[in-house]
Formats: C-alpha cells, sequence, structure tokens
C-alpha cells in the first residue's frame, strides 16, 4: 500500500466563507482564464505526492439566485433559424435541472411549495474543474514578519491551538480555471457570481471565490455587527409559550414572591402584574436568529438590484460557542467540537440550511447570496452562556422578569462561567468560517483591513463591571501589521477602511460637574454628550475648541485597551472611515488635529492610573446624516464611527435592534456611510 494511500486527509483551508478572493472580470466579459492560490493542511509530508493526491480533484461550483433559476423552469420557445434545435437542447436543459433540483420529472408538476424551496437556496451549476499548475510549500508565518501582505501564509496560531487536528503540513496550490458559458451568462445580468470549492474527504468552502465585474470606482458594501446568533435563540418563543400554557401560572402569586427575591426588587418598584402576559410575545420577543434572516433577505434583494457588492460582518457573530444544550458538561470545554458550536448555527443560517427540529417563532430564511468578510468579537471568545437575569439582560430581547426565570430553570448560567474566555472558543471558527485572524483587501484603490480587537479586557475593570467592558485592543504584532500596509499598500490615492469590533473611541454619555454658583443642592451640574453636538455648538456662535469632547468626557470608554494612541494616530493619518460595533449604539465621531492643545486619558484605571498622550482633536455629532456629499465629507473627515447592533439594541434602547451601515463610493469618493434598520 502506497503513502498516498495510508495517509492522505488533506483539508482546504483558505480561501473561505469569511475571507473569500475577489477576483476582476472585464464589464465585456473578454477576460477568459484566471489564476489563483489555494493555502491547504494536510497529513502527506512529501510535496509531490500531495501533488499526485490533488490532480483533477478540486471543483469550483457557480452559485446562481432563484430568478435565474426561473429562467430555466419557464424557457421561452425559441425562434429564427435552428429553432428546434435550440428547443430540443433547452427542454433537455430543463428536464436535467427539475430532476437534480427540484426533484420533479415534468414542469406540470411545480407547485407553489417547490418554487418557494428554490428561493430559499441558491442554485449550483454546473462544476468547473480547474488545473494545477504548480505546487508550493507554506511555512507559518507571524502577521508582524509579513511583507507582502496579500501573500497566502497561514497564521501560527492555527498550528498552535490545533484548529485542524494533528495536520501541520501546508501547501499552497496555484490553480487556472476559464469561467463556463452558464457563468458568462449570468455575468450579463448580474455583477458577480459566488463559487464553492469542493475537495473531496474535505468541508465545503462556501461562498469563498467571487468574479466580479466591478472596477472598483463605484460600488456599495455594508458594515453590520453584533449579531449574537445562538441555537437557544430559536428555541426561546416556544419555551416560554408552553410556560405560559402550562399549570404555573395557577400559582402566579407564589411565582411572583420568587421573582421578587431573585431579582431583589424593593418594594417600592412595581412588579409586572398578571395583565403582562397577554402582551403578545411575537410583538416583544427579539430573536437575534431571525434578524439576520431578516437581514439576509434584506441584502438578496439588493444584490438582485446589483446594489450591493459585498458585506463585512464585524464581531459578536455568537453570543457564545457551545451549544445552550451542553452547558452543564463542563468537560466539552477542552473539546469544542464545531458540531457542537454556535459557529455551526452561524453557518447554517448563512447558507439556510434546515433546521433538525422546528420551532414556533422562527421565520422561513435565505440562503445569503452575497460575499462577506468576517472578524471576532468580546462574545466569540466565551464558551458558556449567560442567565439572562443578569443585569437586566432580558430587557434587551423583549421578556418579562417573569419569563426570564422560567427561561433560566432550563438555561442555567452563572455570571462567573458567562465571563469565562478562551481561544479554544474560536477553533470553530477559523476552521470553518475564516482562517485569517487580521487580513486586508485591496480592491481598486480601496483598501480594506479587518483587525480583530480581542476579548473581554480585565485590565478596564471599572468599564466591566459598570456593563461596557472593553476589549483587550490591538497587539504589538497588529501595530506592525499596520506599519507593512502603510510602508507597502498605502500610499497618497489609497482610501482606506479600517474595520474592527471594539471601537477606537467610546465615551461616557454623561458627566458630572460642579458648579459653585448654583444654590445648595443643585451644584452638581450633569453635562450630557449630546449637548457637545458640533453643529450645536457652531450655531452658539463659540469658538470650535468648544465643541471637542477629549478632555471633558473620558474618550476611552468601553473599547480598546491596549495601543490605543497607535491606533488613533493611525486612524487620523491614514484611514477615510474606521466601522466598529461592539456598543450597541449609533455613535460618529470626526478626528481633527490637536495642535497646541492635546488632551489625555487615563491608560487603565483604576489599576494604572498613567496617562496617555490623544494624538487626534475628537468631535461628536450625527455626520452621516449632517455630511451628505463628497466634498463636506473629505473636508471633515476622517471618521470612526459606531454602527448600532444587527441582533440586540442596547439596554436602554432595545428597539435599536437590526441596525447596519451602508457605505457608498462614487468616482473613488465616500458620499455616504448612513445608518438603516432593516425593520424601518
Amino acid at each position: 500500500m502506497s503513502e498516498m494511500q495510508q495517509i492522505g486527509k488533506s483539508i482546504l483551508v483558505s480561501p473561505n466563507l469569511g475571507h473569500p478572493i475577489i477576483l476582476q472580470i472585464d464589464r465585456k466579459l473578454k477576460k477568459k482564464k484566471f489564476q489563483m492560490s489555494l493555502l491547504f493542511v494536510s497529513d502527506i509530508s512529501d510535496q509531490e505526492i500531495f501533488n499526485q493526491a490533488i490532480q483533477n480533484k478540486i471543483q469550483l461550483l457557480p452559485l446562481f439566485d432563484y430568478k435565474w433559476s426561473y429562467k430555466l423552469i419557464f424557457v421561452k420557445k425559441p425562434t429564427g433559424l435552428f429553432s428546434k434545435w435550440k428547443e430540443k437542447r433547452a427542454r433537455k436543459k430543463r428536464k436535467k435541472f427539475l430532476k437534480e433540483k427540484m426533484e420533479i420529472s415534468t414542469a406540470t408538476d411545480l407547485d407553489l411549495t417547490q418554487l418557494k424551496k428554490l428561493k430559499s437556496q441558491l442554485h449550483r451549476g454546473d462544476p468547473i474543474f480547474p488545473k494545477v499548475k504548480r505546487v508550493e510549500i507554506s511555512s507559518l508565518t507571524s502577521i508582524r514578519n509579513v511583507s507582502n501582505t496579500e501573500e497566502l501564509n497561514p497564521e501560527e496560531f492555527l498550528v498552535k491551538n490545533k484548529v485542524f487536528g494533528q495536520l501541520n503540513k501546508f501547501y499552497k496550490i496555484i490553480i487556472d480555471f476559464n469561467p463556463s458559458k452558464e457563468v458568462l451568462k449570468f455575468l450579463k445580468e448580474r455583477n458577480f457570481v459566488m463559487f464553492d470549492i469542493h475537495y473531496p474527504n474535505s468541508q465545503i468552502n462556501y461562498h469563498s471565490l467571487v468574479i466580479s465585474k466591478q472596477k472598483w470606482n463605484d460600488f456599495t458594501f455594508i458594515h453590520a455587527t453584533d449579531l449574537h446568533l445562538a441555537e437557544r435563540n430559536d428555541r426561546l418563543y416556544e419555551i416560554i409559550k408552553n410556560w405560559t400554557e402550562s399549570s404555573i401560572k395557577e400559582s402566579v402569586e407564589e411565582f411572583f414572591d420568587t421573582i421578587k427575591k431573585k431579582l431583589k426588587i424593593k418594594k417600592k418598584e412595581p412588579i409586572q402584574e398578571k395583565a403582562d402576559f397577554k402582551t403578545p410575545l411575537r410583538k416583544r420577543l427579539i430573536n437575534s436568529n431571525n434578524q439576520f434572516r431578516k437581514f439576509i433577505k434584506l441584502m438578496n434583494k439588493k444584490v438582485l438590484r446589483n446594489e450591493l457588492d459585498f458585506i463585512v460582518l464585524t464581531g459578536d457573530l455568537v453570543d457564545y460557542t457551545i451549544l445552550s444544550k451542553l452547558t452543564k458538561n463542563l468537560d466539552k470545554i477542552n473539546q469544542f467540537r464545531y458540531e457542537d458550536s454556535n459557529w455551526l448555527i452561524f453557518k447554517n443560517i448563512i447558507l439556510n440550511t434546515p433546521l433538525k427540529e422546528k420551532y414556533r417563532g422562527v421565520i422561513r430564511g435565505e440562503e445569503l447570496n452575497c460575499p462577506i468578510f468576517t472578524t471576532l468579537g468580546n462574545h466569540d471568545y466565551r464558551p458558556f452562556p449567560y442567565d439572562l437575569t443578569w443585569a437586566d439582560m432580558y430587557k434587551k430581547i423583549g421578556l418579562n422578569a417573569s419569563e426570564a426565570i422560567a427561561l433560566n430553570q432550563l438555561f442555567s448560567a452563572s455570571p462567573i462561567t458567562a465571563l469565562t474566555k478562551t481561544s479554544l472558543a474560536l477553533n470553530g471558527y477559523f476552521s470553518e468560517i475564516n482562517s485569517s485572524s487580521d487580513f486586508s483587501i485591496k480592491l481598486g484603490n480601496n483598501l480594506f483591513i479587518i483587525l480583530n480587537t480581542g476579548s473581554d479586557s480585565f485590565k478596564n475593570i471599572r468599564d466591566l463591571i459598570t456593563g461596557h467592558p472593553s476589549v483587550t485592543g490591538v497587539t504589538s504584532k497588529q501595530i506592525k501589521y499596520l506599519e507593512n500596509l502603510i510602508n507597502n499598500q498605502i500610499d497618497e490615492d489609497t482610501k482606506t477602511f479600517l474595520l474592527l469590533h471594539g471601537p477606537p473611541i467610546n465615551a461616557e454619555g454623561k458627566k458630572y460637574s460642579i458648579n459653585l454658583f448654583q444654590k445648595k443642592g443643585s451644584r452638581f451640574l450633569r453635562r450630557n454628550l449630546s449637548d457637545f453636538k458640533e453643529s450645536l455648538i457652531k450655531r452658539s456662535g463659540k469658538p470650535l475648541y468648544n465643541a471637542r469632547i477629549d478632555g471633558i468626557f473620558n474618550v476611552k470608554y468601553g473599547c480598546v485597551s491596549t495601543n490605543w494612541e497607535k491606533l488613533i494616530e493611525f486612524c487620523k493619518g491614514y484611514t477615510i472611515l474606521t466601522l466598529s460595533g461592539h456598543t450597541h449604539t449609533n455613535r460618529e465621531f470626526r478626528l481633527g488635529d490637536p495642535g497646541t492643545q492635546k488632551s489625555n486619558v487615563y491608560d487603565a484605571p483604576p489599576f494604572k492610573l498613567k496617562k496617555i498622550e490623544n494624538p487626534a482633536a475628537i468631535f461628536y455629532d450625527n455626520y452621516s446624516e449632517i455630511y451628505n456629499n463628497t466634498k463636506s465629507i473629505i473636508e471633515n473627515g476622517p471618521f470612526i464611527v459606531q454602527t448600532p447592533a444587527l441582533g440586540l439594541g442596547s439596554y436602554r434602547h432595545p428597539e435599536t435592534a437590526g441596525g447596519y451601515r451602508e457605505i457608498i463610493v462614487k468616482d473613488e469618493k465616500l458620499v455616504s456611510f448612513k445608518v438603516h434598520y432593516i425593520s424601518r
């Protein structure tokens, strides 16, 4: 038995769902040949044997939307020369499609249910078999040592965390392929086509290749963040409905006594009465999974109108990692099988994979018909769920206190385990969704930098206990990576977008100051962040420096902890727009030259009272609404903005859930970055 037969397990690492490769084709579709790189990890140590093992095994499957599929079913009768031959060929193609995709033999057997099913998932076209041009050994690299930022090299944490088990031999494969006639025909109507990449005995890398007609002068992308997906979200509605219909309602007074003790409610505070149960749950409950399903449907409509090119999802993709039904088995923390994690839920919603069990309240979904780029958030590091009564979390998802208590009997958790964090929680993400922790994409003169800002930071303990945790921030390796980009990718014509989970700037919403001229009892004056909007200060006729919020508010509240000042310096000097999430709110800042009036921030109070110099003047307002033309955006940038959460709203405003930001570029200039909501 040969070595190739004895061993030979190989996994396609990159490109993947969360970091696809985008290739460009001219709008006249004259370019007929493409070359690209694939990254594999294998247990085959011999390069020549690996080369033999992959020959003629890789497949590229093009993805087509349901409108294209309808054309294959409802074919117009051909006319003109060779019409009979064309009709016979079309009939044969339609019969094959109906048999393979619809599982029926004739078009007359079609019904509405089957047509809806066709809309729910993308149609996979005939496979393309690329040619393997060469195979190269790809060594591990540290991100700080990357000089050519577009090189397809594996990052060292993949082996360190045993993301692919014992596999540790990496190969870079160069392939050539020609798009099929089917693909070229599709591109006459659409701006891009996506492909799945198949390799035998390996997972399918879905949506991992894109051929686009864009020149990247005029394009649109969407920023969404804080999805908070979890398997338990789809179960909440049915569990609560069953509970409210059960015999426990007969002893409701006794149950309210239990709630009061659990939540330590004061006597003067009103408790939810029995009448509250009459409020329809479907109008109150916010299912983050359903929010994402609605978002996907909305984005698919934009793709059909050629109004969207890609989506960036910046962290808190899942609410926590391990499936809720497994959380009582703490030994699972050392395993983190993808099949037992919420990473499977994230992927299943994107692909619209049918649920194993049907739950009431779960809406019908669709497969996402748009490429995505992903990064991590602090929740993605957390293995365990949290108690829904902790910090009034239940209010964010539209529940009342009694329902939260009932749910906790099934989804038990404690605040301590909820804040547990481990890099092992990410193995399902790195193996199935995106093998890159930090990366950049160059499209035309546009550079998109996507950084991982890490897990919850216990360095800023004050932020954590006030319910606005900071994230660990950017490491020295990531700062070195940004320097490499400055030296190799960024020039005066480059339009740089920075995308991350933790915001570089966030301010406490209020500040108290002593007013000595007020009467006794009114000496503490509350100063709200909204009182310092730049447009208000300008209208009052005061000098511009009066609008600066740095020096007045803590602008390093609940944001990145490490290398804060270096990140602000990069944003100020090289970006036009920085997009983040984490806070679940819509806040927009702009950076200016501080001149001689430089301000300082505390590094990490109360443990570290060292002050850091702030390299920028910071202003606050609703800039995406105020500046609605290219000239004003260029003159007043750069901007650092927080996008509202797609999954859940803020504690005070749960109704703000479902937010996303649409970024529009025309003639290589940023013209809009407004916030929209899926329900408005």
